[in-house]
């Protein structure tokens, strides 16, 4: 690296690297500033987005450390303070997971597991990535990616399975390794064992050492409970709960209700993964240091501390990279500086990403349209479900794998009695979702449309209510129907029955004939 400590590879040669200010850390999308020198004067900066830029650290004690990404913005800053004709130039670095977060989307996802749903979203992006995944996932029924993006939609299904990711940096790329187990955290190489600055040690620009250490410990909820229901199995408690009592702790719940299963042994899973993440904070080691390998996702054995409890083995959450090179000119003023600030967890802790992406909500009710297999005109289940396809869904293809069996609500139901008709295909039906949630769509009315006209004629015979049915595969006059007419001095009650028509009365029956001439 001839005589700077840092140097970069970018896709103008003529730009060099002057500094780097950055972050990077577990679940997150690292961004770097990377400040870059010229004397050319006509550098588009438009030709820089969406190029690859690397930057190589020197390391005293391994091979070089590179941290790399795409530009996703590219400034000219201004011209160097030193009088200098040397320009100064910006670039913002980010993974290419970064280009997931501009887009949105409506896309229904069926009978998959959450593994292969990540699986296809960045096949699609051509992420590059690796999984390290030590648990087994339940087949989600239905989950949909609704109005966000699908950085979004991936982040919040892997912080609900109790998923983790961090970067992996070469010189030509970054890897995305999603993890949900503390064993897959490796040391880096070289960098196994960090030392703390003892009192009165030296520090040389050769000698990589950690020079403050900040041990905290914060009180957080020690109980958790989750809550759910499902129809089908209305009678089972799907309450589960877990407790981690600690000392000085004041028992602090945190009670959820809707917790995403429909099983309790996956509810039990959650709520363990919950509490596992409410522990994340409670002994947070803040550092700071010189040293090249710290890296998120990797974990170390802290050395020389003067308390031995301290020294044990710790995984890198968070990161903050400071890198400065000496200037270009001889009256720079610049001189070189590397410095990283970093926040670790003790290995004993799992990590377990905080669920800060937020869910979407619906905002009101909506319609769709049912649908079913081709030649069919109802498709229900038992429970009288239908399939829709909805107005959003480009992918669908109207028929029976358009979407989950969606409950339809009913003016009344009980035990074997109540009120029934069953949405049939073609219908627009007006639906509704659970608690705003896109993945609990529930049918709460019908509507009619310019393909589905009211039964009778309006605005004509508006006075006209009733009920009309339609025998399957029959035409327009195949029909059973009870009308009301209520138009004044003409009232009528019209009931057809297209075949037969039984009546059974089980006492007695009277009938009144106000006219029989």
């Amino acid at each position: 690296m001839a005589d700077r400590h840092a140097i970069a590879h970018v896709a103008i040669p003529s730009l060099q690297f002057l500094s780097l200010n950055g972050h990077e850390s577990l679940s997150n999308l690292y961004e770097f500033e990377v400040e870059l020198v010229s004397m050319d004067n006509f550098i588009d900066v438009r030709k820089m987005l969406g190029t690859q830029l690397t930057v190589e650290l020197e390391s005293f004690m391994s091979t070089p450390r590179y941290l790399t990404g795409r530009v996703r913005k590219f400034e000219l800053v201004g011209s160097d303070q030193d009088g200098s004709e040397y320009l100064i130039y910006k670039a913002h670095v980010v993974p290419p997971l970064w280009y997931l977060t501009q887009g949105k989307d409506y896309k229904i996802f069926q009978e998959k597991k959450i593994e292969d749903i990540i699986k296809e979203i960045l096949d699609k992006f051509e992420i590059k990535y690796e999984f390290k995944l030590s648990g087994s996932y339940r087949n989600w029924e239905y989950v949909v990616q609704y109005n966000e993006s699908p950085f979004n939609f991936i982040s919040r299904l892997m912080e609900h399975e109790g998923m983790y990711y961090w970067f992996k940096h070469d010189k030509n790329e970054s890897t995305m390794v999603i993890s949900d187990d503390a064993s897959s955290h490796e040391e880096y190489p070289s960098y196994e064992t960090l030392n703390y600055l003892s009192s009165g040690f030296k520090v040389f620009d050769s000698r990589e050492v950690i020079t403050s250490w900040r041990h905290n410990a914060v009180v957080t909820p020690s109980k958790y409970t989750v809550v759910d229901f499902d129809f089908r199995k209305p009678s089972t408690a799907l309450d589960t709960e877990k407790e981690n009592q600690l000392d000085g702790d004041d028992s602090i719940e945190v009670y959820e209700w809707q917790g995403g299963y429909q099983e309790l042994s996956d509810g039990d899973n959650y709520t363990k993964l919950r509490l596992e993440e409410l522990k994340v904070p409670q002994e947070i080691v803040e550092a700071d240091s010189n040293i090249r390998g710290i890296c998120p996702g990797y974990k170390f054995t802290l050395a020389n501390h003067p308390r031995p409890s301290e020294n044990q083995d710790y995984v890198v959450v968070q990161a903050h990279y400071m890198v400065q090179v000496n200037g270009y000119s001889t009256n720079s003023g610049r001189e070189d500086f590397f410095s990283t600030s970093f926040y670790s967890l003790p290995a004993s802790i799992q990590f377990r990403a905080a669920r800060r992406t937020p869910e979407p909500k619906t905002h009101g009710p909506q319609t769709a349209t049912v649908v079913g297999p081709s030649g069919e005109v109802i498709y229900t289940d038992k429970y009288g479900r239908v399939k829709v396809q909805f107005h959003w869904d480009r992918d669908g293809k109207k028929d029976e794998n358009s979407s989950c069996w969606v409950r339809v609500s009913s003016p009344w139901a009980s035990t074997g009695f109540g009120g029934l008709q069953i949405p049939r295909i073609g219908d627009e039906v007006v639906i509704d979702f659970i608690g705003g949630n896109p993945d609990r769509p529930l049918i709460i009315g019908r509507v009619y449309n310019e393909d589905n006209q009211p039964l009778v004629n309006l605005p004509n015979d508006s006075h006209t209510s009733g009920f009309r049915t339609r025998t399957i595969q029959g035409g327009s006059d195949n029909q059973n129907f009870l009308l009301f007419r209520d138009k004044q001095g003409d009232e009528l009650v019209d009931v057809q029955a297209e075949k037969d028509m039984k009546i059974f009365v089980k006492n007695d029956f009277y009938l009144t004939v106000g006219n029989c001439g």
